[in-house]
C-alpha cells in the first residue's frame, strides 16, 4: 500500500461533523509507516475540508469538487490540477436555476459564488467553514473560471434540477449526514470525476493504482472506488455502493479505520523482510 484516498462527508464525518480521535490515531499510524493520506472529496479546498487534508498529510495530492481541483494542503497550498467549465453551460444553469427559484453555487479556485445567499447556502456555508460571495452569477462566468457548479436543492425537486441539458458535463447527487434536509447536486466537466483525481494522484506520487486503497458512501465515490485497487464503501452509504464493493463499518461508529487498518496491514505484508 502506497496512498490511501479518503472522502470526508459520509465517510470520515458523521452527523456530529467532527472526525473522531480514532481516527486521527489511525492515520498517524499510516504516515509513520510511510503510507500517504489524501481527501477526494465534493467539498471545497477550504474550511473544514482543507484542515482535515493538511492535518491527514499536508503535501499529498488531495481531490477537491469531485476530481476538478487536485492541490496539497501546505500552508500555501499548491495548485496541480483543475478543470474548467464552459461558459455555455454556466448560463444554462443560472437560468434554470432561477426558474426554480433554487440555491446554485459557482466555485473558482479561490471563491464560492451566489446569486444570493439563501438559508440553504448559508447552512451549507456553515458546515463547509467557507465564505461565499453574494454576486451575480452571469458575471462571474464572463471573468472567472469556474470549475464546478453545486446545486442545494429540496430532493423532491431533485429530478427538475437534473432534466437540464448539460452537453460534456458529469451531474451527481449526493447527500451529507450534516444536511439531512438537503439534496445536492455537483456539476464538472465531462471527463472529471473522482477517478480521474485518483488516476491524477497516483501518477502524481508515482504509485500503481493496483495499490491503492480508497473509501467513499455515495454515488460520486464509485468512479474512485472501480479506480483504485483496494476499493471499500462505508456500511451505512448508499446501497447501490455497499452492493458493489467490500463494506467497512458505518460513519458513526468510526467504520473507516477497518480500512485504514487493512491498508497498514498490507503495507506490513509488503515490506521486504
Amino acid at each position: 500500500m502506497s496512498l490511501v484516498l479518503l472522502d470526508i462527508d459520509g465517510t470520515l464525518l458523521g452527523a456530529d461533523g467532527g472526525v473522531d480521535a480514532a481516527i486521527w490515531s489511525a492515520a498517524e499510524r499510516l504516515r509513520d509507516a510511510g503510507l500517504r493520506l489524501a481527501v477526494c472529496t465534493g467539498r471545497t479546498h477550504s474550511g473544514v475540508a482543507l484542515d482535515i487534508a493538511r492535518r491527514l498529510d499536508a503535501g499529498a495530492p488531495h481531490i477537491f469538487h469531485n476530481g476538478a481541483l487536485v492541490t496539497t494542503a501546505d500552508a500555501e497550498p499548491k495548485l496541480l490540477h483543475s478543470a474548467p467549465l464552459g461558459a455555455d453551460v454556466l448560463r444554462r444553469l443560472v437560468g434554470h436555476a432561477r426558474r426554480l427559484e433554487a440555491t446554485i453555487e459557482f466555485y473558482t479556485a479561490g471563491e464560492v459564488y451566489v446569486d444570493r445567499i439563501t438559508t440553504e447556502c448559508a447552512r451549507h456555508a456553515e458546515v463547509l467553514d467557507i465564505a461565499p460571495v453574494e454576486r451575480d452569477l452571469e458575471g462571474v462566468l464572463i471573468d472567472e473560471e469556474v470549475i464546478r457548479a453545486h446545486w442545494i436543492i429540496d430532493p423532491a425537486l431533485l429530478d427538475q434540477a437534473l432534466a437540464v441539458d448539460l452537453p460534456a458535463c458529469n451531474a451527481s447527487s449526493a447527500t451529507s449526514p450534516a444536511l439531512p434536509k438537503d439534496a445536492f447536486i455537483s456539476v464538472t466537466s465531462a471527463h472529471v470525476s473522482k477517478g480521474t483525481g485518483a488516476v491524477f494522484a497516483a501518477e502524481h506520487l508515482g504509485v500503481d493504482l493496483a495499490d491503492v486503497v480508497g473509501v467513499g458512501d455515495s454515488m460520486s465515490d464509485i468512479p474512485m472506488l472501480d479506480a483504485v485497487g483496494h476499493p471499500f464503501a462505508m456500511a451505512d452509504g448508499d446501497p447501490q455502493v455497499c452492493e458493489r464493493f467490500r463494506t467497512c463499518g458505518p460513519v458513526d461508529q468510526n467504520g473507516v479505520i477497518e480500512a485504514l487498518e487493512f491498508a497498514l496491514r498490507r503495507c506490513g505484508d509488503l515490506q521486504p523482510s
